[in-house]
Protein backbone atom coordinates (compact mmCIF):
# COMPACT_ATOMS: atom_id res chain seq x y z
CA UNK A 1 0.00 0.00 0.00
CA UNK A 2 1.33 3.12 -1.13
CA UNK A 3 1.95 6.18 1.53
CA UNK A 4 0.82 9.31 1.02
CA UNK A 5 1.39 11.14 3.99
CA UNK A 6 4.53 12.59 2.81
CA UNK A 7 3.19 14.38 0.24
CA UNK A 8 2.56 17.72 -0.20
CA UNK A 9 -0.99 18.91 0.91
CA UNK A 10 -3.44 20.27 -1.91
CA UNK A 11 -3.66 23.79 -0.77
CA UNK A 12 -7.49 24.49 -2.54
CA UNK A 13 -8.89 21.31 -1.43
CA UNK A 14 -7.49 22.34 2.01
CA UNK A 15 -8.80 25.48 1.53
CA UNK A 16 -12.48 24.68 0.51
CA UNK A 17 -12.78 21.44 2.85
CA UNK A 18 -11.88 24.08 5.94
CA UNK A 19 -14.43 26.83 4.34
CA UNK A 20 -17.70 24.27 3.97
CA UNK A 21 -16.74 23.03 7.00
CA UNK A 22 -16.85 26.16 8.74
CA UNK A 23 -20.11 26.77 7.28
CA UNK A 24 -18.86 29.72 4.71
CA UNK A 25 -20.97 30.29 1.41
CA UNK A 26 -18.00 30.75 -0.87
CA UNK A 27 -17.61 31.09 -4.99
CA UNK A 28 -14.54 28.87 -6.09
CA UNK A 29 -13.12 29.76 -10.09
CA UNK A 30 -10.60 26.94 -9.99
CA UNK A 31 -7.34 28.26 -7.33
CA UNK A 32 -9.11 31.63 -6.64
CA UNK A 33 -11.64 31.42 -3.79
CA UNK A 34 -14.24 34.28 -3.27
CA UNK A 35 -16.15 34.96 -0.07
CA UNK A 36 -17.28 37.97 2.40
CA UNK A 37 -16.11 37.59 5.75
CA UNK A 38 -17.26 40.41 8.66
CA UNK A 39 -16.39 40.98 11.92
CA UNK A 40 -17.39 43.33 15.03
CA UNK A 41 -20.03 44.93 12.76
CA UNK A 42 -17.57 45.27 9.79
CA UNK A 43 -17.77 43.42 6.22
CA UNK A 44 -15.67 43.13 3.53
CA UNK A 45 -14.63 40.66 0.65
CA UNK A 46 -12.29 38.30 1.01
CA UNK A 47 -10.26 36.61 -2.12
CA UNK A 48 -7.57 33.47 -1.67
CA UNK A 49 -5.47 31.96 -4.43
CA UNK A 50 -3.95 28.71 -3.84
CA UNK A 51 -0.36 28.19 -5.38
CA UNK A 52 0.95 24.99 -4.87
CA UNK A 53 1.90 24.76 -0.76
CA UNK A 54 0.61 28.25 -0.36
CA UNK A 55 -2.64 30.26 0.49
CA UNK A 56 -3.03 33.70 0.01
CA UNK A 57 -5.44 35.46 1.94
CA UNK A 58 -6.25 39.21 0.58
CA UNK A 59 -8.94 41.16 2.82
CA UNK A 60 -10.28 44.14 0.43
CA UNK A 61 -12.01 46.96 2.41
CA UNK A 62 -14.68 48.27 0.64
CA UNK A 63 -14.05 52.08 1.06
CA UNK A 64 -13.09 53.83 -2.31
CA UNK A 65 -9.72 55.67 -1.41
CA UNK A 66 -9.81 59.34 -2.86
CA UNK A 67 -6.02 59.71 -2.32
CA UNK A 68 -4.01 57.10 -2.92
CA UNK A 69 -0.60 59.72 -1.68
CA UNK A 70 -2.21 59.56 1.35
CA UNK A 71 -3.64 55.86 1.34
CA UNK A 72 -0.08 54.68 0.73
CA UNK A 73 1.14 56.87 3.42
CA UNK A 74 -0.84 55.22 6.04
CA UNK A 75 -0.10 51.71 4.36
CA UNK A 76 3.47 52.26 4.55
CA UNK A 77 2.77 53.46 8.36
CA UNK A 78 0.52 50.65 9.42
CA UNK A 79 2.74 47.58 8.00
CA UNK A 80 6.08 48.90 10.15
CA UNK A 81 3.43 47.16 13.08
CA UNK A 82 2.52 44.16 11.23
CA UNK A 83 4.37 41.17 11.95
CA UNK A 84 3.02 39.19 9.10
CA UNK A 85 1.31 40.51 6.07
CA UNK A 86 1.46 43.76 4.37
CA UNK A 87 -1.37 46.56 2.93
CA UNK A 88 -1.33 47.76 0.15
CA UNK A 89 -3.93 50.11 -2.68
CA UNK A 90 -5.25 48.07 -5.55
CA UNK A 91 -7.73 49.47 -7.70
CA UNK A 92 -8.68 52.38 -4.89
CA UNK A 93 -8.97 49.94 -2.42
CA UNK A 94 -7.23 49.21 0.74
CA UNK A 95 -6.00 45.48 0.26
CA UNK A 96 -4.44 43.25 3.36
CA UNK A 97 -2.53 40.17 2.27
CA UNK A 98 -1.22 37.24 4.52
CA UNK A 99 -0.27 34.08 3.78
CA UNK A 100 -0.25 30.15 5.02
CA UNK A 101 2.54 27.63 3.44
CA UNK A 102 1.24 24.37 3.91
CA UNK A 103 3.90 21.74 4.74
CA UNK A 104 1.97 18.76 5.79
CA UNK A 105 -1.29 17.78 5.64
CA UNK A 106 -1.99 17.33 9.17
CA UNK A 107 -1.89 21.15 9.94
CA UNK A 108 -2.52 22.39 6.73
CA UNK A 109 -6.40 23.79 7.66
CA UNK A 110 -5.08 25.24 11.28
CA UNK A 111 -2.06 27.37 8.61
CA UNK A 112 -5.21 28.86 6.59
CA UNK A 113 -7.21 29.40 9.26
CA UNK A 114 -4.25 30.94 11.19
CA UNK A 115 -3.70 33.46 8.05
CA UNK A 116 -7.81 33.90 7.77
CA UNK A 117 -7.75 35.05 10.89
CA UNK A 118 -4.50 37.43 10.93
CA UNK A 119 -6.14 39.07 8.14
CA UNK A 120 -9.43 39.46 9.54
CA UNK A 121 -8.72 40.82 12.93
CA UNK A 122 -5.64 43.18 11.37
CA UNK A 123 -8.64 44.40 9.38
CA UNK A 124 -11.01 44.81 11.64
CA UNK A 125 -8.43 46.52 14.40
CA UNK A 126 -8.12 49.19 11.56
CA UNK A 127 -11.41 49.08 9.85
CA UNK A 128 -12.50 52.77 11.31
CA UNK A 129 -8.85 54.26 10.70
CA UNK A 130 -8.86 52.72 6.96
CA UNK A 131 -12.11 54.05 6.17
CA UNK A 132 -11.58 57.56 7.26
CA UNK A 133 -8.45 57.53 5.33
CA UNK A 134 -10.24 56.39 2.02
CA UNK A 135 -12.59 58.78 2.61
CA UNK A 136 -9.61 61.26 3.17
CA UNK A 137 -11.11 62.70 6.41
CA UNK A 138 -9.16 62.95 9.62
CA UNK A 139 -8.61 59.96 12.34
CA UNK A 140 -9.41 60.70 16.07
CA UNK A 141 -9.19 56.73 17.63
Amino acid sequence: MEQTFDLPPDSGGELAALLERSGVDFARRGDQFQFRFSSGGCAWQTVCQCQDDRVLVYGVHPARVKDAGRALALCSQLNSQLVEGSLFLQEEHFVFRTSARLTEAFEAQSRIAGALEYNAAALSHWWERLTAEAQGLPFHP
